[in-house]
Protein backbone atom coordinates (compact mmCIF):
# COMPACT_ATOMS: atom_id res chain seq x y z
CA UNK A 1 0.00 0.00 0.00
CA UNK A 2 2.77 2.26 1.14
CA UNK A 3 5.12 1.36 -2.29
CA UNK A 4 1.88 1.66 -4.44
CA UNK A 5 1.31 5.27 -3.03
CA UNK A 6 5.21 6.25 -3.78
CA UNK A 7 4.89 4.83 -7.17
CA UNK A 8 2.01 6.80 -8.37
CA UNK A 9 3.64 10.00 -6.95
CA UNK A 10 6.84 8.99 -8.80
CA UNK A 11 4.68 8.29 -11.95
CA UNK A 12 2.99 11.62 -11.60
CA UNK A 13 6.66 13.79 -10.54
CA UNK A 14 7.91 11.87 -14.24
CA UNK A 15 4.71 13.16 -16.20
CA UNK A 16 5.14 17.06 -14.87
CA UNK A 17 8.87 16.45 -15.67
CA UNK A 18 8.11 15.31 -19.18
CA UNK A 19 5.49 18.38 -19.88
CA UNK A 20 7.73 20.71 -18.34
CA UNK A 21 10.81 19.68 -20.14
CA UNK A 22 8.96 19.34 -23.57
CA UNK A 23 7.23 23.04 -22.70
CA UNK A 24 10.95 24.29 -21.77
CA UNK A 25 12.18 22.81 -24.81
CA UNK A 26 9.78 24.16 -27.70
CA UNK A 27 10.15 27.27 -26.09
CA UNK A 28 13.60 27.29 -26.13
CA UNK A 29 13.85 26.19 -30.04
CA UNK A 30 11.63 28.98 -30.87
CA UNK A 31 13.91 31.34 -29.09
CA UNK A 32 16.63 30.04 -31.17
CA UNK A 33 14.85 30.55 -34.65
CA UNK A 34 14.61 33.96 -34.23
CA UNK A 35 18.44 33.89 -35.07
CA UNK A 36 20.29 32.67 -37.93
CA UNK A 37 22.38 29.46 -37.91
CA UNK A 38 25.76 31.49 -38.18
CA UNK A 39 24.97 33.24 -35.14
CA UNK A 40 23.53 30.55 -32.45
CA UNK A 41 25.73 29.57 -29.72
CA UNK A 42 26.57 26.08 -29.09
CA UNK A 43 25.44 26.92 -25.14
CA UNK A 44 21.74 26.55 -23.97
CA UNK A 45 20.10 29.85 -23.48
CA UNK A 46 18.05 30.02 -20.48
CA UNK A 47 17.23 33.83 -20.99
CA UNK A 48 17.32 36.67 -18.64
CA UNK A 49 15.91 36.80 -15.48
CA UNK A 50 12.02 37.07 -15.47
CA UNK A 51 11.73 35.95 -19.17
CA UNK A 52 9.44 33.26 -20.26
CA UNK A 53 12.32 30.85 -21.34
CA UNK A 54 13.73 31.21 -17.66
CA UNK A 55 10.89 30.45 -16.11
CA UNK A 56 10.76 27.41 -18.05
CA UNK A 57 13.65 26.54 -17.24
CA UNK A 58 13.26 26.87 -13.53
CA UNK A 59 9.79 25.11 -13.82
CA UNK A 60 11.80 22.45 -15.33
CA UNK A 61 14.42 22.20 -12.79
CA UNK A 62 12.02 21.96 -10.18
CA UNK A 63 9.96 19.38 -11.53
CA UNK A 64 13.16 17.26 -12.02
CA UNK A 65 14.12 18.11 -8.29
CA UNK A 66 10.65 16.85 -7.37
CA UNK A 67 11.41 13.68 -9.57
CA UNK A 68 14.57 12.80 -8.15
CA UNK A 69 13.24 13.11 -4.25
CA UNK A 70 9.89 10.75 -5.23
CA UNK A 71 12.80 8.30 -7.12
CA UNK A 72 14.32 8.59 -3.36
CA UNK A 73 11.45 8.17 -1.55
CA UNK A 74 10.56 5.40 -3.46
CA UNK A 75 13.79 3.56 -3.16
CA UNK A 76 13.69 4.30 0.94
CA UNK A 77 10.44 2.62 1.00
CA UNK A 78 11.22 -0.37 -1.34
CA UNK A 79 14.31 -1.41 1.81
CA UNK A 80 11.74 -0.72 4.28
CA UNK A 81 10.77 -4.06 6.36
CA UNK A 82 7.56 -4.89 5.44
CA UNK A 83 6.07 -5.83 8.21
CA UNK A 84 2.77 -4.43 10.88
CA UNK A 85 3.02 -3.87 14.37
CA UNK A 86 0.20 -3.92 16.97
CA UNK A 87 0.92 -1.69 20.07
CA UNK A 88 -1.16 -3.62 23.01
CA UNK A 89 -1.70 -1.99 26.03
CA UNK A 90 -2.96 -2.69 29.52
CA UNK A 91 -6.59 -0.95 30.37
Amino acid sequence: MVLEKHRRILILALRRYQEADREWSLAAQAARDWFPLSARRAALAIGSPGSRIRRLHEQRERALLRLAAARQLLDEARTRPRCAVLLLSRA
